[in-house]
């Protein structure tokens, strides 16, 4: 009985067929080349032990040598070097730990929130060369590759995504609080050329359009994160710049929200003002529909308009969630007191971003 390894084994086969088709013999170097290529460049989304058990299967069942390539050499010679490869692959163990894998096209969905964090002033082409690996184009969201790191990191790569450049954008769908870090770890196991790859900015991202409408704050807080203000008898609000504004970020992955410590969200412990027992925490949602929770809500000194620094927002009041799993949202903002239609926008933005809002709980305390 064949097993699920076989299917892998035209591709793979016209792979290692296109590889040795200037070869004059298929010699032990040529065995070498291409059993290091499977073990350290898989093809496409495959793991080497994916080509390694397509390559056991097939010479043991006999599958059809494709011929899409064709070789000068007798069939029989070319079983019996894939056969060498194999052996070769085995002598190879244990096999080192890939640097990154580039995920199927289907992941891009993982990418709906994810944080730009550098530019790439390079072609596409480029850089395939320099990872080994081939974008994906010819789908809606343009030309793109997903690579899972070897941390755990999940990034992408994408173009176009500025309207009067082809350069490359560098998003990371895990929101690590140091981008630096994922722009480090890629640089380091590519071959991408440093003197490329410029590091963005909040400033950087500001021309792109809004997604949703946004409300202001009410005029009775202007100028409460002021030295000296008048507005809370002595204290002063803490208004976020856009690096601290990072902290707080949240995302979602296979619809759970994860805060920006990569933790699954859970408000158990978390408390605001309207909710003192707890299991609360306050929420601001800005207009590109990226949400900012704090499980601290302290009056005078940190509250809705401390997340956007005063700047109108899209949504805003509070979240319970537990283990990352939306239970309710609540429109209560004293800052913002948002129309329900900016409520609604709320629950939009988490259903596009892949979170369950099926049975979540909306609470309105705007009476229209």
């Amino acid at each position: 009985m064949k097993g699920n390894n076989v299917s892998y084994w035209r591709p793979v086969v016209n792979t290692i067929l296109y590889s040795i088709q200037f070869e004059r013999a298929l010699d032990d170097r040529v065995v070498d080349r291409i059993a290091h290529t499977l073990v350290t460049q898989p093809l496409a989304t495959l793991v080497p032990e994916d080509e390694y058990g397509a390559l056991v299967e097939g010479i043991a069942t006999r599958e059809p040598i494709p011929t899409l390539i064709q070789l000068p050499h007798p069939e029989a010679e070319l079983r019996e070097f894939l056969g060498r490869v194999v052996a070769r692959m085995d002598e190879m163990r244990p096999w080192p730990t890939l640097p990154y894998l580039r995920m199927p096209k289907d992941s891009v969905s993982i990418f709906e929130n994810a944080a730009p964090i550098a530019r790439i002033s390079a072609s596409v082409g480029d850089i395939q060369g320099r990872i080994s690996r081939a974008f994906y184009s010819g789908t809606e969201y343009g030309t793109f590759i997903p690579l899972k790191m070897a941390s755990g990191r999940v990034v992408g790569m994408f173009t176009p995504f500025w309207s009067d450049s082809d350069d490359i954008v560098l998003v990371d769908a895990t929101h690590d609080p140091d981008p630096h870090a994922a722009i480090t770890e890629l640089l380091s196991v590519t071959r991408i050329d440093p003197a490329t790859v410029t590091r963005l900015t909040a400033d950087d991202l500001e021309p792109f359009s809004d997604k949703y409408a946004t409300t202001p704050i009410h005029d009775n807080f202007r100028g409460e994160h002021l030295p000296g203000n008048s507005v809370w008898g002595g204290t002063q609000v803490a208004y976020l710049t856009p690096e601290e504004r990072e902290r707080y970020r949240l995302t979602a992955y296979n619809g759970l929200l994860i805060d920006a410590r990569g933790q699954l969200l859970d408000t158990s412990n978390a408390r605001t003002l309207w909710s003192p027992a707890g299991g609360r925490a306050i929420f601001v949602m800005d207009s590109n529909g990226v949400l900012y929770s704090s499980p601290n809500h302290v009056l005078g000194e940190f509250h809705h308009s401390s997340f956007l620094a005063g700047e109108p927002a899209a949504g805003a009041g509070e979240i319970e969630a537990r283990y990352g799993q939306v239970r309710l949202i609540s429109d209560h903002s004293s800052h913002y007191r948002p129309a329900r239609r900016f409520t609604e926008q709320v629950v939009d933005s988490l259903a596009r971003q892949g979170v369950r809002v099926d049975d979540l709980v909306v609470e309105y305390h705007s009476p229209t």
